[in-house]
């Protein structure tokens, strides 16, 4: 099973697990149901599997299920752009708890996509009932066993009591489908839920000095954009880079962070990359507010009367979504841009994103491996982008991208990644937004809950105080 969706995957958390897992803090990936790992070539990944470790239908966790799960993970529509980081790999089994992972040129970011994507599969059942009945109902090795769900309403699990780690310390877990923040922090106040995950500041901070709750934050990876489509009908004046430039310099981040966000967001410094992630590039920055120069760089492009274009964004996807669209809309608005502001439910959202029909620019918020491959290969091979409504890249970049895909040596790879940002800088694909600060309001009869980086919600450490 895999999947790309936070609180899809924090569900899943319960029951499947991988072979590796992102600490909390560091980022720094580790062996989880894998006991180790190495390149014993730099086209040869070894995995050494964890020994005595069942599916909880009785189906042993072996290389078997190993090399299933790792093909399965390829041939899943939602993962091919993921999968294309290591396309034409092939997976060996070398002995009952040994496989390997074979790509036609190196790839040094192995280890993450393991921590990031590829949940282990009971092979004989995910077979039996396909991927859609097994997303359903679902069976891992991990501290819960699927019970029951109501459809739009709760998920229910009950302990595994012959989980390799021990049986967990609670006994049921059940996740609430709750999309408005309002409705979770009520929740959390009446009692009726213990956890209020992925809330704004705005309703976080309420909740602060309430006895019975503690209010937890993190710098997130998540990361925002309004991205480009020039490819849209009417989307010609973005095939200019100085317009692209010029409606950078058209929104002001800092007033946009401070007046929707409390401060409690991280402005992107000219690049779509957040510090601490590899390949993050200390010499950019922002391009700066300055609306009068985005007036003249829009005239001096052919549009001194400015020009028209559709604004796509999500209402209730992400904290203030809906404010940030409206804000930026009234920003382009004041450079002389004519803005058709198109906000959507997430899934019209994301059925009009696959269509391409979403608009000549539409909001972007992705949380992925915290290495810049990943971004890149996003921008390079996603459905909105090469081939698709983004900008195509110039050759210099591409050349770039390629060659950082199979360079092992971190610290070149770290240089081709700043040359790609400094292009991207130039010659903008989106206006570049801000970093999400997360807030997680938590019952204070939860123990060891521990606010992730990567917004996933582990239950491997939680109990509850009597």
């Amino acid at each position: 099973m895999t999947t790309t969706n936070i609180a899809e995957e924090s569900v899943a958390a319960a029951v499947l697990e991988k072979l590796a897992l992102f600490e909390a803090e560091t980022l720094e990936v580790t062996p989880w149901l894998a006991e180790s790992w190495e390149y014993i070539e730099p086209t040869v990944f070894q995995i050494k599997l964890k020994s005595g470790i069942s599916f909880t239908n009785g189906e042993p966790f072996d290389a078997t299920a190993a090399k299933f799960s790792l093909e399965a993970w390829a041939e899943s529509p939602t993962m091919a752009q993921s999968a294309s980081q290591i396309a034409g790999y092939s997976v060996d089994i070398v002995d009952d708890l040994t496989v390997t992972i074979t790509t036609p040129n190196p790839v040094p970011t192995i280890p993450s996509l393991l921590g990031r994507y590829m949940y282990m599969v009971p092979p004989v059942y995910y077979a039996e009932v396909g991927p859609d009945e097994f997303g359903l109902a679902p069976i891992g090795t991990g501290p819960f066993i699927y019970e029951s769900r109501r459809a739009a309403q709760d998920v229910t699990f009950v302990k595994n009591p012959d989980w390799w780690k021990g049986p967990h310390p609670i006994d049921t877990v059940v996740f609430r489908v709750m999309p408005e923040e309002l409705s979770r922090v009520a929740a959390l106040e009446a009692g009726e839920v213990d956890i209020a995950y992925y809330l704004s500041y705005s309703l976080a901070s309420r909740l602060e000095g309430v006895d019975t709750a503690t209010v937890y934050s993190v710098d997130g990876l998540r990361k925002f954009l309004s991205a480009f489509n020039a490819k849209m009908e009417g989307g010609e004046p973005l095939l200019d880079p100085n317009v692209r430039v010029a409606l950078n310099h058209a929104v002001d981040l800092d007033g946009l962070v401070e007046f929707v966000f409390e401060g409690q967001a991280t402005r992107l410094e000219g690049q779509y990359a957040l510090p601490g992630e590899f390949g993050f590039s200390e010499t950019l920055s922002s391009y700066g507010y300055d609306p009068d120069l985005a007036r003249q760089m829009i005239a001096d492009a052919g549009y001194p009367d400015g020009f028209s274009l559709t604004y796509a964004y999500t209402i209730g996807r992400y904290p203030k979504d809906k404010e940030v669209g409206e804000i930026i809309s009234t920003y382009l608005q004041e450079v002389g841009i004519k803005v058709e502001q198109k906000p959507l439910e997430w899934g019209e959202f994301d059925k009009q994103r696959k269509e391409q029909t979403l608009g000549h620019i539409f909001q972007v918020g992705l949380l992925l491996i915290p290495d810049l491959n990943e971004t890149f290969n996003y921008m390079a091979y996603g459905e909105e982008v090469r081939g698709g409504p983004m900008i195509d890249w110039n050759d210099d970049w591409w050349a770039l991208f390629e060659e950082s895909r199979s360079e092992v040596d971190p610290d070149k790879r770290a240089a081709l990644y700043h040359q790609m940002l400094d292009i991207d800088h130039a010659e903008p694909y989106a206006i570049y937004l801000y970093g999400s600060k997360d807030f997680h309001a938590v019952s204070n009869r939860v123990q060891g809950f521990v606010a992730r980086k990567d917004q996933a919600l582990l239950l491997h450490d939680i109990s509850l105080s009597s």
